[in-house]
């Protein structure tokens, strides 16, 4: 029993160690890495937990309270008007977002994130990773169909570029601290399937 509630506590004193050997080897700059590392990962961590909760609001916003419902049971329940119109005014909205806020009028994926990476500095567009949020969270609220890691491999770089962006690390940082963040955010994506 003493070992599952030190569980949780273990990746943190993981990373207590790891800060304090890097401390010792490299000095007080590497504090401030590990530092920004852990607030990336956790709020990147969190990322996921909220955009699921979203999903489920907006589902809630556009077919009702759903309850412990499946989706296969609240549909049979809806007349078919309802059916073709919810996820047609979601789309259309999805498309006034991205025409308004992305330059190619497309959310944005994992294969975007890893290109403004590599040509970028490590750094996102954090506009149209907004915009990719919102056109996802509506997407998949109306009833569309999408992916969910995306997005959260995508709001994790947008909230690791606006960190590195207020502390103007380089290059090389900027990418290694966006890899904390989307390995913190793909990590729960999974556990919410």
């Amino acid at each position: 029993m003493k070992i599952l509630l030190l569980k949780p506590f273990s990746g943190l004193c993981v990373a207590v160690i790891a800060i304090a050997s890097g401390v010792l080897s490299q000095g007080m700059a590497q504090i401030s890495f590990w530092f920004v590392a852990l607030v990336i990962g956790l709020w990147s961590r969190f990322a996921p937990i909220a955009f699921r909760k979203g999903i489920e609001t907006l589902q809630n916003f556009f077919y009702g309270d759903v309850g412990g419902l499946s989706f296969l049971e609240v549909f049979s329940n809806l007349d078919w008007y309802w059916l073709v119109l919810i996820p047609m005014v979601g789309e259309l909205m999805v498309g006034l977002i991205l025409d308004k806020f992305t330059p190619d009028v497309r959310a944005k994926s994992v294969a975007d994130t890893i290109q403004d990476s590599s040509l970028n500095g490590g750094r996102v567009s954090i506009r149209e990773g907004i915009a990719s949020l919102f056109a996802s969270l509506l997407t998949l609220g109306a009833g569309g169909s999408s992916g969910r890691e995306g997005p959260v491999v995508h709001m994790a770089s947008v909230i690791s570029s606006w960190v590195c962006s207020r502390f103007q690390f380089d290059t090389i940082t900027n990418r290694d601290l966006l890899g904390c963040g989307v390995t913190a955010a793909v990590s729960p994506a999974s556990m919410l399937q």
